[in-house]
């Protein structure tokens, strides 16, 4: 009896002993795996230069991140519904980052300190928990939606200043003496389609009426999806929130001022456009600026959205791109510190072409330097329509082509 005791007592030690050896493992195979970095809502190309300025940076910081990209076909809610979070999100303005924050898990904040050297306006962007004050997402860097002319183009043409609607049109009069249809842009691309529809609201309207825009898409999302009704709602009637961005790009395209194939075109076909010098303006972001050809796009200079409202008093269309801790960890918050950092911003912003939102740090260029003052001299900058509303992708390309079926008929009149 004696020795069944015995041997049941090595039994139980050597089970206990596995389990230990097994529990060790299992928390060393933790500590090894990297925090993972994933992004959501960046073009390709973006994405490539903030993970290059990132691995350049690891290789003082000592710290390793794997990296992941999530479905953009779906959103963000989805993404993150399943599986394991990600410890850090890059994201971007509007429905995207607004809900990764709800998925965040308790106490992720950054310091509130991280703020403190942004530009007042890009700082009201950030999304802080009201209890702490700890920063849940911090601003990084904005992308600014703009009008791109042929500066070449713009000398012949003695147009003298882009201020208003009318010297823009003034030149496209002028240029359609050298090519058919001087504008062009690439609206088969969903997302900017629909941002240039908010842009010109809030140009030749108000905020308050592009906010009704984003309103009304998300009832729509909520309460039964019909693409055609929703685009009927949003445009018909000259009460309706985009009336004006829909009756004025169909006035252009009707004056031969837009290439009628802009609607069919993609990022790519646009810059094609350009290239070929049979185009001398386009509606693009500065990520797409970025993205063109280099001979072609150094023809090319920015200008913003003229409207009639004091320019103080403007919200320019400018997608902000986001940090957002989802799960506490120090090689987190340690990356997301040198991001805000000056020698972090200034890589960052070489890196992606973009604008820096740091008030004090050297940009790569003039197109950043303009972007982050047009957005720092006005008022808290619009995420963009396609962003603002927590649509998937499909959603958006049946909306943007029922939107441009009105606005071609609408010409066709």
């Amino acid at each position: 009896m004696k020795k069944f005791f015995n041997s049941r007592k090595n039994i139980i030690t050597a089970a206990a002993a596995f389990a230990l050896v097994l529990a060790l493992t299992v928390s060393a195979l933790i500590c090894l795996k990297k925090p993972v970095i994933a992004f959501y809502g960046l073009d390709d190309s973006t994405v490539t230069a903030i993970k290059s300025a990132v691995d350049e940076w690891n290789k003082t910081s000592g710290v390793k991140y794997a990296w992941k990209k999530l479905d953009a076909a779906k959103t963000i809610s989805e993404n993150l519904a399943a599986g394991r979070r990600p410890e850090l999100l890059i994201t971007v303005s509007g429905a995207p980052v607004k809900n990764a924050v709800k998925k965040a898990a308790k106490n992720t904040g950054l310091s509130a300190q991280t703020l403190s050297d942004l530009t007042t306006t890009i700082r009201s962007t950030a999304l802080t928990d009201e209890n702490t004050k700890a920063v849940q997402a911090l601003p990084l860097l904005s992308s600014h939606f703009e009008i791109d002319i042929d500066t070449q183009a713009f000398k012949r043409s003695k147009t003298g200043a882009l201020n208003s609607w009318k010297d823009f049109e003034a030149f496209l009069k002028y240029e359609k003496k050298f090519t058919d249809s001087p504008l062009v842009f690439g609206g088969k691309n969903p997302e900017l389609f629909l941002d240039l529809l908010g842009a010109l609201t809030e140009a030749f309207d108000s905020a308050e009426e592009y906010s009704k825009a984003v309103s009304l898409i998300n009832s729509s999302n909520l309460t039964g999806w019909n693409e055609i009704t929703l685009a009927s709602e949003l445009c018909d009637d000259y009460t309706s929130p985009l009336y004006s961005s829909v009756t004025f790009l169909a006035d252009w395209l009707k004056k031969g001022y837009i290439n009628k194939e802009s609607f069919n075109l993609t990022d790519f076909d646009a810059n094609e456009f350009l290239k070929a010098k049979l185009a001398s303006a386009s509606f693009m972001t500065l990520e797409q600026h970025r993205r063109a050809d280099g001979k072609t796009i150094e023809r090319f200079s920015s200008v913003y959205f003229p409207s009639d409202k004091n320019s103080s008093k403007r919200n320019f269309t400018a997608k902000v791109i986001y940090a957002v801790p989802l799960r506490k960890n120090k090689a987190v918050s340690k990356a997301a510190e040198w991001m805000i950092s000056t020698q972090g911003q200034e890589n960052l912003s070489r890196a992606t072409g973009l604008a820096p939102v740091l008030a004090k740090c050297r940009t790569p260029d003039h197109q950043s330097d303009d972007a982050r003052f047009w957005v720092a001299a006005t008022e808290t900058p619009l995420a963009g329509l396609s962003r603002e509303v927590d649509l998937t992708l499909s959603q958006k390309e049946d909306l943007a082509k029922a939107i441009s079926l009105k606005i071609k008929d609408i010409a066709a009149r």
